[in-house]
C-alpha cells in the first residue's frame, strides 16, 4: 500500500513536470518571438532615423535619388538627460540647466560644434516636447569612438539616413528643404510636392530600452530597428538615376557652367537633366551669401539663352514644311550676307563655303544661306512654326513652368536675318530645344515634355498625372529630311567630334554670342550642341549647353558623345 502510494504520487508530480514543461516549450518555441516582441515593446522607445520625416524622391526604377546614402550622427535625448541630472545633481538651483554638462562634454569631443548651440539644441528640445534631437551629423570616426567612451547617458551615436548628396546630385531637380522637424520643402521636387511629401513616416528607427521607471537599461540602450515604411507617399520622377549618373559625372569632366538634359524620343520623358556648377542642398544659405558661386542655384537646363545655330533646325523645317527650299538647291558664300552698304552679317567661316547645296549649307551651318532661307520664310511664317512646333512652351508635365523664353522678331530684314541664326529676339532653354529635337526624331510627333510619372499618397495610392496626346506638328517626310541633314552634320560636318563608331548619331553645333565680355575683354561665347542616337532607329535627344565655351563642335559636341558612348554600354 505504501509503494503504491508513493508511486500514484510520482505519477503526479511527473504528470505536472510534463505539463510545465510542455507549457514552456509552447511558450518557448512557438510563441517565444511574439512574447520577447511585446516585451521589447512595453519597454522601449523608438526614434525615427530619417534625416527629414519626408517622404521619397525616386527614379523611373523606384530607385531612390534622395534618403540614398548612410552618414552617423549623434543625438541627444532630452527626458533621459534630465532624469540622469536629477538623480545624480545635488543642486537645487532651478536656474542650472539639466542639459549643461552633456553640451560641455558633447563640445569637448566634436571638432566643430559649439557648446552655446549644442545647449540650445537641447533646451530647444525639450520646450518642444521632441523625444529627441539630432545634434551632429556626418561624424568623423574619431568623434564616434570618443563619445562612445564617453558613454554619457541620454547621449546616442546612430547612423542617419541621409536626405541629400553633399556633391549635388540631381539638387536642380529635387530641390532642398528648410530643414528640422517640420522641414518643409524650398524649391524643385522638394516645394512642387511638399504636400505628399510631407505626409510620409520613417523606416528607420532607434530603439532605446528602458526599464518599468523609464529609465534607460544600460549596455542595452540603443539599438537600430528598420522596417517597412509606414507612410508610403513618395513621387516617382521619369529621371534614370543611372542616365543621370552618367551625365553628371561627364558634366564634372567637362563643364563648370552649363547645362544637359536627355530625353526619351518616344515617351518625350525628361531622363536626366543637370546643370552646373551644382550645390550642397545643405549649404544653400552659404551659397547666396557666395557672390563667386556662379549662380549655383540657377537651373541652366530650364533658362532661357540665345540658341545659336540650333534653331537652324526650326528654321529649316519650317522652310521644308513650306516648299521654300529643297536639299539639292544651290547657295553661294562669300563670307557674308550683305543687307546694304552699311550693314552685313559674316558667316562664321570668313573667307566663305562657296557654291553649295541647302544640305551642305545645313552640314557646315552656313549663316548666309540660312538667312536668305528665313527671308524668304518671312518673319510671320517663322513666327508661326515657333509656336507650331511649341518651342516656347512653358509647360513640362509635373514640373514648375519655364519663364523667360521668347521669340520675338522686330520688323526688318536685319532683325529677322539675326533670328535666323539664335541670336537677337530668340531665347530658348535646353529643355525646350530638346524637345523640338525629340519631335524632329520622333517623325514629327509632339507632346510636352515631362518630369513625373506618378505621385503615391499616404495610403500607397498612385496618381498619375493627365499626358496629352502625341500629335504631327509637321510630316513626317519633312522630319525625315531634317534627320538625314542632322545626320550629315555628324558624318560631313561641323559635329564630326559627336561621331561614335558604335552607331550613327545625327545633330547640330552651335556657337552663341552673349554680348558679355570677359576679364580680357573678350566676348564670353555659348557653345552647343543637340543631337539623337541611334541615327537609324532615333531613341534618345540630347542637347549640350557650355557657358563661356569656344565651339560647339570643340566644347559640347565631345561631352555628347561621351555621354551616348556610355549610355549605349548601358543599354
Amino acid at each position: 500500500m505504501y509503494r503504491k502510494r508513493i508511486l500514484i504520487l510520482m505519477c503526479i508530480f511527473l504528470g505536472i513536470y510534463l505539463l510545465l514543461l510542455g507549457k514552456t516549450a509552447y511558450y518557448q518555441l512557438i510563441q517565444g518571438k511574439d512574447i520577447a516582441w511585446e516585451a521589447v515593446t512595453m519597454r522601449s522607445k523608438e526614434f525615427a532615423l530619417k534625416e527629414y520625416p519626408r517622404g521619397e524622391i525616386l527614379d523611373r526604377n523606384l530607385l531612390p535619388l534622395t534618403s540614398s546614402s548612410i552618414s552617423t550622427a549623434v543625438y541627444g535625448i532630452p527626458q533621459e538627460l534630465k532624469r540622469f541630472y536629477h538623480k545624480h545633481s545635488n543642486m537645487s538651483n532651478e536656474q542650472v540647466s539639466p542639459y549643461e554638462d552633456a553640451a560641455k562634454a558633447l563640445a569637448g569631443l566634436l571638432t566643430q560644434q559649439d557648446e552655446n548651440e549644442i545647449l540650445a539644441r537641447l533646451e530647444n528640445a525639450d520646450k518642444q516636447g521632441l523625444e529627441f534631437i539630432k545634434i551632429a551629423s556626418d561624424l568623423q570616426t574619431e568623434e564616434i569612438e570618443r563619445i562612445n567612451a564617453a558613454n554619457i547617458e541620454g547621449i546616442a551615436v546612430a547612423p542617419i539616413v541621409k536626405r541629400y548628396r553633399q556633391e549635388g546630385f540631381c539638387a536642380h531637380i529635387i530641390g532642398y528643404t528648410g530643414g528640422g522637424e517640420d522641414s518643409e520643402g524650398l524649391d524643385g521636387m522638394e516645394k512642387v510636392y511638399n504636400g505628399i511629401l510631407q505626409d510620409a513616416g520613417s523606416s528607420r528607427n532607434l530603439i532605446s530600452v528602458v526599464d518599468a521607471r523609464g529609465m534607460a537599461i544600460q549596455g542595452l540602450m540603443f539599438k537600430l530597428r528598420k522596417e517597412e515604411e509606414k507612410g508610403k507617399a513618395a513621387i516617382v520622377l521619369t529621371i534614370d538615376k543611372q542616365i543621370q549618373e552618367i551625365v553628371e559625372e561627364t558634366m564634372s569632366n567637362y563643364i563648370n557652367k552649363g547645362a544637359v538634359v536627355v530625353m526619351d524620343i518616344d515617351s518625350k520623358e525628361i531622363l536626366a537633366m543637370a546643370s552646373r556648377p551644382a550645390f550642397n542642398p545643405y549649404e544653400v544659405d552659404n551659397v547666396i551669401e557666395n557672390e563667386d558661386a556662379g549662380s549655383a542655384l540657377t537651373n541652366r537646363a530650364m533658362s532661357a539663352y540665345y540658341p545659336g545655330s540650333l534653331f537652324k533646325i526650326l528654321l529649316t523645317a519650317a522652310a521644308l514644311e513650306e516648299g521654300i527650299v529643297d536639299l539639292e538647291q544651290p547657295f553661294h558664300c562669300s563670307g557674308s550676307y550683305v543687307f546694304n552698304e552699311q550693314l552685313s552679317i559674316s558667316c562664321w567661316k570668313e573667307e566663305g563655303h562657296g557654291d553649295i547645296d541647302f544640305s551642305e549649307a545645313f552640314a557646315l551651318s552656313c549663316n548666309p544661306s540660312f538667312i536668305e532661307v528665313g527671308l524668304r520664310l518671312g518673319r510671320e511664317h517663322l513666327l508661326k512654326y515657333v509656336d507650331k512646333l511649341h518651342l516656347i512652351d512653358p509647360g513640362i508635365t509635373g514640373y514648375k513652368n519655364i519663364y523667360a523664353s521668347h521669340v520675338s522678331i522686330n520688323p526688318g530684314k536685319a532683325a529677322l536675318g539675326n533670328a535666323c541664326l539664335g541670336q537677337q529676339g530668340v531665347k530658348v532653354s535646353p529643355v525646350q530645344l530638346a524637345s523640338l529635337i525629340s519631335t524632329i526624331a520622333d517623325d514629327g510627333c509632339w507632346r510636352p515634355p515631362s518630369l513625373l510619372r506618378y505621385t503615391i499618397n499616404e495610403k500607397g495610392q498612385k496618381h498619375l498625372p493627365e499626358l496629352e496626346n502625341k500629335k504631327p506638328l509637321i510630316s513626317s517626310e519633312t522630319a525625315r529630311k531634317m534627320q538625314r541633314l542632322m545626320e550629315k552634320v555628324v558624318s560631313e560636318g561641323t559635329g564630326k567630334t559627336a561621331a561614335l563608331s558604335e552607331t550613327r548619331v545625327a545633330g547640330k553645333t552651335a556657337t552663341s554670342q552673349t554680348g558679355n565680355l570677359n576679364e580680357d575683354g573678350e566676348e564670353i561665347l555659348n557653345a552647343w550642341f543637340g543631337g539623337f542616337f541611334p541615327a537609324e532607329n532615333p531613341r534618345w535627344a540630347v542637347v549640350v549647353m557650355v557657358e563661356d565655351g569656344k565651339s560647339g563642335s570643340q566644347d559640347a559636341a565631345p561631352v555628347f558623345k561621351d555621354i551616348a558612348r556610355s549610355m549605349l554600354n548601358c543599354y
